[in-house]
């Protein structure tokens, strides 16, 4: 028997099949293209990537058939993604606009004055990269028929037929309160939006329906069972159950997420609060900060020619070159929120070498994600030790200089999938409800591990260095 969890993501949809005792059956991939547009857009055409869940399913179930029966499949998705569509038909209206999408700032700031009442319900800051703004942005801007929703509610109604989403998704939307897991009428007032037109929040574990798609005739029948967004599937599939134990997926961003129990902690430097996954009788919640560019950032340096291949960077030079970059190529999220800035690199002169450029943009991922590991020690939520996962994990020099910046050492998730393990022991915990968390993710274990090898005033001495990088760039955006 095996559960099937798609994981639905920014580049691509992959779908892994998982057998009861944890073993990898078979993996499916089928990328997306993705559309960069002026002024801070960021889209993809929903039939592609509807397609691209078609595409990466049946690469699996062609490796399974015969050998393997489903008892249910789990969908991880997004998060702040979203698109406008037709309930009856599921047609979309609108291409999908993508969590990176900018182009709600305006509308985001003119919204400032409620950051107040926003944050204490919401634990978020009112910024593009969440809901709300680019749902009103699409009001105005494209005139949608239809209701606009995360892409995942898209997603099940053409699985299942139902008009659902999770708990977890919904505290990315800016619309719902995390204290009392609900929509909430104000916040949804303040952005136009009517609570009847938003869909029903589910448990993390619940049993959605079965497969309805006809596209899909091998799964018909089976439960749709275990929904999530994919940061917090990774946090769940990394053995983070409790209160200060982190982890940071280094995917086409970078997100730093920290347990911090079953009760909001809301944040006083800047990071966002949100639901890591609610069950019938339990809930945990975390703080979480980001880095919008990471592998994106690789991507565009070999756009570049800066680096010929993603493997060049562990022979990039780690010498004191006394160049510093930021990779904010589509703004900054905790704890700065600045939608507009712009990516920022210094230090050049004419014998600076490609290599070093790139050394320093790769670096400059490290920087931040520190940065923002500070910020949570300064909300009361220390990491003592970080557990990892990503694609970019596989780039050693990038993880000694995580460990180096940090001053903490970091653990790599031995397996590329944790997002799809995630969401399949919540596919378990809804099929068994007398399974616990524990039953359903196995032992953790490292794969390689990474000790600080800078001194703490090295260390300092580099995010002092960095931080100036940050300033001028924030600085430029105003000038």
């Amino acid at each position: 028997m095996a559960i099937l969890a798609i994981d639905q993501g920014t580049s691509g949809t992959k779908v892994v099949a998982i057998s009861d005792a944890g073993e990898i059956l078979a993996r499916g991939f089928s990328s997306i293209s993705l559309r960069h547009i002026a002024g801070g857009g960021v889209e993809c055409d929903a039939e592609d990537l509807w397609n691209s869940i078609l595409a990466a399913t049946h690469q699996v179930l062609d490796v399974i058939k015969g050998k393997h029966s489903l008892t249910s499949v789990a969908l991880a998705n997004q998060g702040e993604s979203i698109l406008a569509w037709d309930k009856q038909t599921t047609r979309a209206n609108t291409p999908i606009i993508i969590w990176q999408d900018s182009r709600s700032a305006a509308i985001a700031t003119r919204r400032q004055e409620y950051s107040k009442v926003v944050l204490e319900k919401t634990g978020l800051a009112i910024d593009p990269y969440f809901v709300a703004p680019k749902m009103t942005w699409m009001r105005e801007n494209l005139d949608p028929q239809g209701v606009i929703t995360t892409l995942d509610s898209w997603l099940i109604a053409r699985l299942t037929g139902k008009f659902v989403t999770d708990a977890a998704t919904a505290s990315r939307t800016l619309l719902f309160d995390i204290n009392t897991m609900q929509w909430d009428a104000q916040l949804c007032e303040m952005w136009g939006v009517k609570t009847e037109e938003l869909p029903t929040v589910l448990p993390n574990d619940a049993i959605v329906g079965e497969i309805i798609s006809r596209e899909l005739p091998e799964l018909m029948g089976i439960p749709l069972a275990g929904i999530i967004v994919d940061q917090p599937a990774a946090l769940f599939a990394q053995g983070c159950f409790d209160s200060g134990q982190a982890k940071c997926t280094y995917g086409t961003g970078a997100f730093l997420l920290a347990n911090v129990g079953d009760s909001p902690r809301i944040s006083k430097n800047g990071l966002a609060t949100s639901v890591a996954w609610s069950f019938d009788k339990s809930r945990s919640y975390y703080l979480d900060g980001q880095v919008f560019a990471a592998s994106s950032a690789v991507q565009w340096l070999l756009e570049m020619g800066l680096l010929d291949k993603v493997e060049e960077i562990d022979s990039l030079p780690n010498i004191d070159s006394g160049i510093f970059a930021t990779p904010s190529f589509v703004g900054y999220g905790a704890p700065h929120w600045r939608s507009e800035a712009k990516a920022a690199i210094g230090g050049l002169t004419l014998a600076t070498t490609r290599q070093e450029i790139s050394r320093a943009v790769v670096d400059g991922i490290a920087a931040q994600v520190s940065e923002l590991i500070l910020c949570m020690s300064a909300d009361g939520a220390p990491i003592t030790r970080l557990r990892v996962d990503g694609g970019l994990t596989q780039a050693k020099s990038l993880m000694q200089m995580q460990a180096n910046l940090s001053q903490i050492p970091i653990d790599v998730f031995p397996y590329p999938d944790a997002t799809a393990l995630g969401v399949a022991s919540l596919s378990s915990l809804a099929m068994d409800k007398s399974l616990s968390i524990g039953d359903t993710v196995k032992a953790w274990r490292v794969s390689e591990s990474y000790e600080p090898q800078w001194s703490a005033d090295r260390a300092g001495e580099y995010m002092s260095k960095w931080r100036k990088i940050v300033e001028a760039s924030l600085a430029l955006d105003h000038a």
